[in-house]
């Protein structure tokens, strides 16, 4: 009898325990961030999806828990990230970067996807504009302050008349950062010459092939020429070429200068978007916001040891409104 009534007892507490566990496993809310590649600001803005989260009260290993997963480069490899994520039925999918949100948005209609990182979210179709989409889909975009860029290149190369882009014409993001790039350039008298390279490997003669016809480079938030933006810079500081970047991280790495977005804050924006739809409230409701818009102002960074390598001089009036000077 006393052995019977031991295993009930053990029955019980067991089954006290089963029962806590399940609670506790149904309590945990589980988000998927996915990423093409890992470069610094990408990695910064998936920092920013956690923060955010905290913020609003989904701490990780307490009631939510993170998949991580990076394509490496492999597109065929972000695709079966996308249906790893729907097939897991994640609470939410955070996909950075423009290619990234697409695998996402062709994998699934019904799980809410938050995605960041994506310079133009509607030239890559994933929503029809900065309003309220109605569908499973919101997000952040890290569009680039274009117009304030070109204005301090103009300023550090005084005879700037043509500037080289470098960029992968396969990427969506890209394209839609040459057509503003047009833009803004033209009222300055600036003309933008074009260096499309598709692969990473193809960066290096894209570059060399600017040297002589442009007075600068510009690197947008590209992620196949920001993964070989050493390669870049070291053409520009040979030729005595200042390579600009369409994102701070780049001016850290070598790059002369530039406005930027902070990416620790998209990732924050985007983070506070998937607890609200954690919370009940539908990513249909929620629209979709252009990061540099909330900022208290875009961040100026400049890198003085860079500059002096391709013979710039940096302007007191710059150094003065610099939120960062890389020495």
């Amino acid at each position: 009898m006393k052995w019977t009534r031991c295993n009930q007892l053990l029955l019980t507490v067991a089954g006290a325990a089963f029962a806590l566990n399940a609670a506790h496993a149904a309590d945990m809310k589980r988000v998927g961030i996915s990423t093409i590649v890992e470069v610094p600001q990408l990695v910064e803005t998936k920092e920013g999806v956690i923060q955010g989260l905290a913020e609003k009260g989904f701490v990780a290993g307490k009631n939510l828990t993170i998949e991580y997963q990076t394509a490496n480069g492999n597109m065929p490899t972000q695709q079966q990230i996308a249906r790893k994520f729907v097939g897991d039925r994640v609470d939410v999918i955070v996909p950075i970067t423009t290619p990234t949100s697409q695998a996402m948005v062709t994998a699934t209609k019904d799980i809410p996807i938050v995605f960041a990182t994506v310079a133009d979210p509607v030239k890559a179709k994933l929503v029809a504009g900065f309003k309220p989409t109605g569908t499973n889909i919101t997000g952040v975009s890290d569009q680039p302050p274009i117009e304030a860029q070109l204005k301090l290149f103009h300023e550090l190369v005084p005879n700037l008349k043509k500037i080289g882009f470098i960029y992968n014409p396969g990427l969506d993001s890209s394209l839609a950062t040459l057509e503003w790039v047009r833009a803004a350039a033209k009222p300055l008298g600036v003309e933008v010459v074009e260096a499309p390279s598709p692969t990473t490997n193809e960066v290096i003669p894209a570059a060399r092939k600017l040297i002589g016809n442009v007075q600068a480079i510009y690197v947008p938030n590209d992620t196949t020429i920001t993964a070989a933006l050493e390669t870049v810079v070291k053409v520009g500081q040979e030729t005595k070429t200042p390579v600009f970047t369409g994102e701070p991280r780049g001016v850290e790495r070598g790059a002369v200068a530039t406005v930027g977005v902070d990416y620790i804050h998209v990732g924050k924006l985007a983070g506070h978007m998937v607890a609200e739809i954690l919370n009940g409230k539908k990513p249909g409701d929620i629209a979709p916001v252009l990061a540099y818009e909330s900022m208290p102002k875009p961040l100026v960074v400049v890198n003085k040891r860079a500059a002096a390598a391709v013979g710039v001089t940096i302007p007191q009036s710059v150094l003065a409104r610099a939120t960062k000077i890389v020495e």
